[in-house]
């Protein structure tokens, strides 16, 4: 690292800690890059960092260190506390403190605190208050941050701590390093790291706890369980916490039983040697109770629904509908919610479209909400309905860090729900969304059980269905669908069958090759030919099972990148540590952000950088993005939140769909192939799917569905909690 110390002399962007200065030395000004807490123009400070060289800008230093440099003569002292950082002290009062203190002022100030000023000419208790606090929060922070960088923790991690705890920083983490974990800046792992280096015992309570909760909350995350097997949790506890431990430092089984009994009040559940992170069994509780109270607030009848008006929309629209779709229009008058699934081909959008539509007639002044996890899955439901659709999280007023603005207490407004895609909805989001509604809101979900389930805990419509609420299943693929070989081969690889190809027809292609590196070739040289034959960026989209590898998503990416969008003169790029973004470029939100309303999942296209110059604090770099029409605004500190799109997982890709699809399919990823993966992956193709790979690989995948089940108790509380109001409502009637 190059250590400088200078004087700040112009900010140029702050967000927060993190900062954009020119700090000028003796010799130079340079650029300086990185988070500095509450720094103010004029300060001095003594830097330590690497050089960057940025596209645009050139060299600049991204800060690993800092502190401010102690004023030490009475002249700098003096100019210190006129400063901007010190509030309630003007020169008045600075000259007062250095003719009494001297040189020692600032260190008496920080060892004796208000008690010191006191009986200063012109200085009482008020204002000796705010004078300490600034002088002891202005060195107190470097002073933490410089005490726990030994230890392994990163100058941004110190700053958070500091913000948490203050000057009792280091004494806290001492004791429980674990606390770590708790702010969400580590994981088990590095925790248990830095407690070594702090000397914290093996066998100590936090250490045991912590692993506890890391593993319960690991295994649940990635595994989709709503629980974990107490005997499960406790093997991979003790696995986690005795890797290359002594004999003597090992954590016995009672040691962990009679730790998890200390947990079972604030971060856990147990039920019948079920453990759960407590937050996922109260919600799956609330939803039972909650779908329970909506299956029972209408049995029927209390909606009339007329025949004759069915089969006017059928004649004004020139539809025969089946009968399961005549049915399920009648449920969805009849029921207080109803399940609507099945595969593709079946007129799930015929039917959605139909149901809206006599609603409005029926009942023209209620309200309708239509909703969908992503973005993407919103917009599809709002061309299928003709009318506006959101995602979940808008609806309900998500913002970070607070709750939803719709909850149980306010409540939506709306008399009927519409949820799509609803095996993306995992059982917080379902949760969360439920609450929000009203026992007098219809609601219709509809979701394909057989496409992949939530990334998240819990396997809500699965779980809705096997409890027996109201569902009906469309089976029938109709004759215009049937044609189709991607609607047809997805039902064929649905039940397990080979995929049959047509080589007289121009929509599924199944290119034969072997190795990855050629498999990786093809797809390049796919894409580039379907960018010939007219279709965009936007249009195409490669997925892959897994992120690493050849044929994962990051190689393809950089490889698709510089085919189908390479460097020039005329596009600006964006250098972010080692990623580059350019204009032109397809990326993905990998994360929900609420301020922005873009969602984990949304794909865009790059359409302008912006690189401002340098002439106050408002210069800063621009990067805007164009999600479906809407440009977004993304800052420096705003790119980890976004990664390459032109080729995606297929889980990334549920709720959306592509003209053309193609997919790498290689028994290298063969942990990951599956038949609800390569299922999920052919329907999202409108008008071209193409697989590369080997016939070994899809076979592979088509014979695998042993995909493991999700522990879940959703189904089982819904038919606990009907039979109780059942038995209720039996026992009001009976005499």
């Amino acid at each position: 690292m190059i250590e400088f110390t200078g004087y700040i002399s112009k900010i140029l962007y702050r967000n927060d800690d993190f900062v954009i200065a020119i700090l000028k030395t003796d010799k130079e000004e340079i650029k300086i890059v990185g988070s500095i807490y509450g720094i103010e123009k004029g300060e001095e400070l003594a830097v330590k960092g690497t050089w960057e060289k940025h596209p645009k800008f050139g060299r600049q230093l991204i800060l690993e260190q800092w502190e401010r440099v102690i004023p030490q003569d009475e002249e700098q002292i003096h100019a210190f506390l006129c400063s901007p950082m010190v509030k309630g002290c003007g020169k008045k009062q600075a000259n007062a403190i250095v003719n009494v203190f001297g040189k020692d002022a600032l260190e008496v100030i920080i060892n004796d605190g208000e008690s010191c000023l006191l009986g200063i000419d012109g200085i009482g208790p008020k204002r000796a208050g705010k004078i300490v606090q600034s002088v002891v929060s202005t060195f107190e922070v470097q002073k933490v941050v410089a005490s726990l960088l030994i230890y392994g923790i990163t100058t941004n991690m110190a700053l958070r701590v500091y913000k948490e705890y203050g000057s009792d920083s280091m004494s806290i983490l001492k004791i429980n390093p674990y606390k770590l974990m708790d702010m969400d800046l580590v994981g088990f792992l590095k925790a248990d790291e830095i407690a070594k280096r702090m000397g914290l015992m093996p066998a100590s309570g936090y250490r045991i706890e912590a692993c506890l909760k890391y593993m319960l909350k690991k295994l649940c995350f990635k595994t989709g369980h709503t629980y974990i097997q107490d005997i499960n949790l406790y093997k991979e506890t003790e696995k986690a916490l005795n890797h290359n431990s002594s004999e003597s430092e090992k954590i016995t089984m009672e040691e962990l039983q009679n730790s998890i009994n200390n947990l079972e009040e604030k971060y856990i559940v147990i039920e019948d040697g079920c453990v759960y992170p407590k937050f996922l069994y109260y919600q799956e509780d609330k939803l039972a109770r909650k779908l329970t109270n909506l299956r029972g607030s209408r049995d029927g009848g209390a909606m009339p629904f007329s025949e004759k008006r069915l089969e006017q929309y059928q004649k004004k629209h020139g539809l025969i509908l089946s009968e399961k779709q005549r049915e399920s229009i009648r449920k969805l008058f009849e029921k207080q919610l109803l399940i609507l699934t099945g595969g593709p081909g079946t007129g799930k959008t015929t039917v959605i479209r139909a149901m809206i539509d006599i609603y409005k007639q029926v009942y023209s002044n209620n309200e309708i909400s239509l909703v969908a996890p992503t973005g993407r899955a919103s917009r599809k439901l709002s061309e299928i309905a003709g009318c506006e659709a959101s995602t979940i999280h808008r609806l309900l007023g998500y913002r970070k860090g607070q709750p939803p603005e719709y909850n149980a207490e306010n409540k939506l407004t709306c008399k009927l729900l519409v949820i799509d895609e609803m095996s993306m909805v995992d059982l917080s989001l379902a949760y969360h969304l439920l609450e929000a509604i009203d026992n007098k809101t219809k609601i219709l979900f509809v979701g394909d059980t057989d496409q992949l389930p939530s990334v998240s805990p819990g396997n809500v419509l699965g779980d809705m269905i096997d409890a027996g609420l109201p569902t009906v299943r469309l089976t029938k693929v109709f004759r215009q669908a049937e044609e189709s070989q991607i609607i047809s081969n997805a039902h064929r690889v649905n039940k397990g069958n080979s995929i049959i190809v047509n080589e007289d027809r121009d929509d599924f292609f199944f290119i034969l090759q072997n190795s990855p590196e050629r498999i990786n070739q093809t797809i390049v040289k796919s894409a580039i030919r379907f960018t010939e034959l007219g279709y965009s960026l936007s249009e195409i989209q490669i997925l892959s099972p897994m992120k690493k590898g050849v044929v994962g998503t990051i190689a393809l990416n950089h490889e698709l990148r510089e085919a189908l969008n390479p460097a020039n003169n005329s596009k600006k790029e964006l250098q972010v540590s080692k990623r580059v973004f350019r204009e032109g470029d397809k990326v993905i939100q990998i994360k929900n952000n609420y301020d922005k309303q873009v969602f984990n999942g949304d794909i865009g296209i790059i359409s302008e950088i912006s690189t401002h110059e340098e002439k106050d604090r408002k210069s800063f770099e621009i990067m805007k993005v164009d999600f479906a029409g809407k440009s977004i605004k993304y800052h420096r500190q705003d790119l980890k939140e976004l990664e390459l799109g032109y080729s995606i997982t297929v889980h990334k890709s549920q709720g959306g769909e592509a003209a053309v699809v193609i997919i790498p399919v290689t028994t290298s990823h063969y942990t990951m192939l599956a038949r609800n993966l390569i299922y999920t992956g052919i329907t999202r193709a409108k008008e071209k799917m193409v697989f590369v790979g080997t016939n070994e690989a899809i076979q592979m995948a088509v014979g695998k569905n042993d995909t493991r089940k999700r522990n879940s108790r959703l189904a089982k509380r819904i038919l606990f909690y009907d039979a109780e109001r059942r038995r209720l409502s039996l026992n009001e009637v009976t005499p």
